[in-house]
Order: C-alpha cells, then sequence, then structure tokens
C-alpha cells in the first residue's frame, strides 16, 4: 500500500455528504473550496449559504458544511469565476500565479538548491527558464459549468475514498468536455488519475499513463500550471520510477507556486525513497506550516521521522494522530511498521488489526489473526510463518503483494524466498517496491549483492 493512500485517506478537512460540520470563519470556509477568503467573501452577496453570530453585519461567521457542498453541488448556483479578478497563488482556476521576473528567478534557484541536496543536479536542465516568463496563455472565458464541476471534482477528490475519486474523475472529464482549453481540469484529471492507482481503484499499468497524458496536456495549454508539473512529478516516479525527472517536475511546481502544501507533502513522500531522510523531513514541515489541519501531512510527518530515527518522536505524533482521529487509517499502519522494526509485537498486531478493520482489508485481517495465533504457539518465528502461510494464499488469489509476500519471509530468515518475491514484485511492477531501500523488514537482506542489485534495479537514485 503506498504512502499517499494511507497518509490521505480520511482526511478530517473532508467530510462525507450529510454530515453537520462546522466551518469557523472565512479562512476555514475558502479551505472548503480552496479559495482565498476574499473570494468566498464575495460568494455570500450570491447566495453563499453562510451564517452570522448576532450582533450584525461584522459579526463572526460559521458554515456547515452539507450545506456549502449542496451549494456548490448546484442547488443555489455557483457564481461564474470573475477572470479579470486579480490572481493569488493557488486560488483562482483560471487565473496563474504571476510572479515577477525577478522574484521567480531567486525561487527557482533556492528550490534547485533544495531539491539538488537529495535529487542530484543533473534533472534540473530539463526545464529551463522560458525566455519570457511573463508570457501567458491567453484568457478565455471559462464557462460557469465547467467551472463549477472543477471545484466540486476537487472537493470529491479530496475525500481521498473511492467513490469520491471516482466521482472527481467524471467531473474533471466533464469540464473537459465543455471547455476542452481548461488546463487546470486536466490537471486535475491526472492528479484524479494518480490517486486512483494508489487506492486500488485502477490498476497502476493503466492509470499512471493516463495521469501522465492528462497532466502533459495541462501543460501544454498552460506552461506556467504548477499543478499540472506536481501531477506529472508524481506519475512520473510511482508510474514509471524516474526520479531524476519527477524532481526537475517537482522543482518546477514549487518555482511557480512555493506555497502549495500538496507538491511540498508529495514531495517529501517522494524523496523520502532515497534513504536519505533530513531533505524529506524539511519538506514534509513545510507542508505542515502550510497546511497546519491535514491529517495526512501529519501522519506523513510521523512516518518520516521513524525513518530518520526519531522513533519516540514519530511514536508520539502519531498516537495523537489514533486519539484525535481513531478511525484515521494511516497512523495505526505507520505505528504497526515501527512497532514491527521494535520487535513489540502485541503492539504490532494489534494496531496492524485496527488498520485492517478499519480498511476493511479481509485480507490483511486473515494474515494477522493468523499471525496472532502463531505468536501465541511459537513466538516471532510462529507469527511471520503463519502469516507467510496466508499471505501465499492470498497472493494466489490476487487480494496480495508479491512485495509483502517478501518482507514476511524476509522476516522469517527466508532468503531465497525473500529474493523470489521480490523479483516476482519487480516483474509484477508494484509500486510498494519503490520501498525497497527504506522498508526496515529487508534488514538482514541489505548486505547481499542480490539485494543492492535489485534495488538499482527498481530506483536510479543520484
Amino acid at each position: 500500500m503506498t504512502a499517499e493512500h494511507l497518509a490521505a485517506n480520511g482526511d478530517a478537512r473532508f467530510h462525507r455528504k450529510g454530515t453537520r460540520r462546522r466551518l469557523n470563519g472565512w479562512k476555514e470556509i475558502g479551505a472548503f473550496f480552496q479559495k482565498n477568503e476574499r473570494t468566498v467573501k464575495r460568494w455570500e452577496q450570491r447566495g453563499l449559504p453562510v451564517h452570522r453570530l448576532p450582533g450584525g453585519a461584522n459579526t463572526a461567521v460559521f458554515a456547515y458544511a452539507d450545506e456549502l457542498e449542496s451549494w456548490l453541488n448546484g442547488s443555489r448556483g455557483l457564481p461564474q469565476p470573475e477572470i479579470s479578478e486579480p490572481a493569488e497563488p493557488a486560488q483562482q482556476p483560471r487565473q496563474k500565479l504571476r510572479l515577477e521576473r525577478r522574484g521567480r528567478y531567486l525561487v527557482a534557484a533556492m528550490v534547485a538548491i533544495v531539491l539538488a541536496s537529495v535529487l542530484g543536479g543533473g534533472a534540473f536542465h530539463l526545464f529551463r527558464q522560458p525566455a519570457n516568463p511573463a508570457a501567458r496563455v491567453a484568457a478565455h472565458q471559462l464557462p460557469a459549468e465547467a467551472a463549477q464541476l472543477y471545484l466540486s471534482g476537487l472537493y470529491h477528490w479530496n475525500t481521498r475514498t473511492a467513490d469520491g475519486l471516482k466521482q472527481a474523475q467524471d467531473e474533471f472529464r466533464r469540464a473537459i468536455e465543455i471547455d476542452p482549453d481548461y488546463a487546470e481540469a486536466r490537471a486535475g484529471l491526472a492528479a484524479a488519475y494518480n490517486l486512483l492507482a494508489q487506492y486500488g481503484v485502477m490498476k497502476p499499468a493503466e492509470a499512471y499513463p493516463l495521469a501522465k497524458a492528462s497532466a502533459e496536456q495541462a501543460i501544454a495549454l498552460d506552461p506556467d500550471l504548477a499543478t499540472g508539473y506536481s501531477a506529472l512529478g508524481f506519475a512520473m516516479f510511482y508510474g514509471f520510477k524516474d526520479l531524476r525527472q519527477s524532481g526537475a517536475l517537482f522543482q518546477k511546481a514549487l518555482a511557480l507556486d512555493p506555497h502549495s502544501s500538496r507538491t511540498f507533502h508529495w514531495y517529501a513522500l517522494i524523496a523520502m525513497h532515497t534513504g536519505k531522510f533530513e531533505e524529506p523531513l524539511r519538506a514534509i514541515t513545510r507542508a505542515q506550516e502550510l497546511d497546519p489541519e491535514s491529517h495526512a501531512v501529519r501522519a506523513n510527518r510521523g512516518l518520516i521521522l521513524f525513518y530518520a530515527g526519531r522513533t519516540e518522536e514519530a511514536i508520539a505524533v502519531l498516537t495523537d494522530l489514533t486519539r484525535s482521529a481513531p478511525a484515521y487509517l494511516a497512523p495505526h499502519y505507520y505505528l504497526a511498521t515501527i512497532y514491527l522494526d521494535q520487535q513489540r509485537y502485541d503492539d504490532y498486531l494489534r494496531q496492524s488489526l485496527q488498520a485492517a478493520e478499519i480498511e476493511g482489508n479481509l485480507a490483511l485481517k486473515a494474515e494477522i489473526e493468523a499471525g496472532m495465533g502463531g505468536y501465541r504457539a511459537g513466538g516471532a518465528k510462529g507469527l511471520f510463518a503463519a502469516m507467510l502461510a496466508v499471505q501465499k494464499s492470498e497472493l494466489a488469489a490476487g487480494r496480495e503483494t508479491a512485495f509483502n509476500v517478501a518482507r514476511t519471509a524476509a522476516l522469517l530468515g527466508d532468503r531465497d524466498a525473500a529474493f523470489a518475491s521480490l523479483e516476482q514484485s519487480l516483474a509484477g511492477g508494484e509500486p510498494d517496491l519503490l520501498g525497497i531501500r527504506i522498508d526496515r523488514s529487508f534488514k538482514a537482506l541489505r548486505g547481499d549483492a542480490r539485494f543492492q542489485k535489485l534495488a538499482d534495479t527498481v530506483l536510479d537514485v543520484p
């Protein structure tokens, strides 16, 4: 299971339809729509369903998420975007971020230095500064229906549920049908394909090429669209295992929009696969500064803290998340990973079972229940032997990955079985194999030349 899947599932900022979640103040209302406060304040004059505390027009405002969603979906009509209004970073669906020439050069140079510390300098010549950085695609009037579909697609994409992602995919497609030149909608569709692969809704071999094509189309329509580059960078890493080009694409995205939490978040996830964690930790910390309410970012910060050797701090962050958001999936998986490495097997089994129940993962539940019985009968060796037997059966039925079989075989000490399963994972193109360098389950194999050769085949790290 991939990092974005685990980290994003159940983000507390977005709730299922019908809940009475209260949003307090213009900042939270703006975040709901992925808009700035000025824009949503203007929308109040056009029917945005906000409420005010007693005391007059200038008192604090609040809104309910289900009412905003109903309004967004057209029951009260979404206002047509005002193309002539000055843009702000990562807010307007048709207006793009405008940076002065001098500022853009400085930002690009700083980002290049940051990324080069992890990814090396060889990739950064791929995206040279254009001769005229101020040149833009000529703006045209965006149909109101396309704009509404795009905003609704963003909302459903952010739910990180299978149904929400499929609905977002459909809404981005429909927006593109109305306006084929809608670059933001094409970037949104690329991001939808990325997460459809991460969540197992689509096969990675099908989804990532579609994500790549859609992101490239978005960039062709608007060469300064940051979300196009970040979506393409994600696809190039998880779908095509190209770390260098992915790094260059994230550099471009950050140069265009240095205030994007999503770009810093995704970059941190990708960079941690190199086995060097100082830079990913800086990136995920920046993502958290930009979006402090995100459960996804906080959970991944806990995971990167663990890989960086700050285990107790990681446990504290993730344990707090399990208390404040007990139904949120990622921290249970991440705590299980940590406890397994610490040989705290009771805690490992408990957290894994909770994760399986939250996710509805029947295969994992069967494996963990078998492991519990094996642990009671034969300790750690009994645990892994019992799990491995069930995993092999689930793999044959198409419900488990060869990579997870390899992990358990390595923990059991069966090196030949572990290498055979790793080769099977490689042949099958399993995205989880990208974590081979950082997965602690393979500690006993790291000195084997076969392991190093396989790791280099999976991912060419500068």
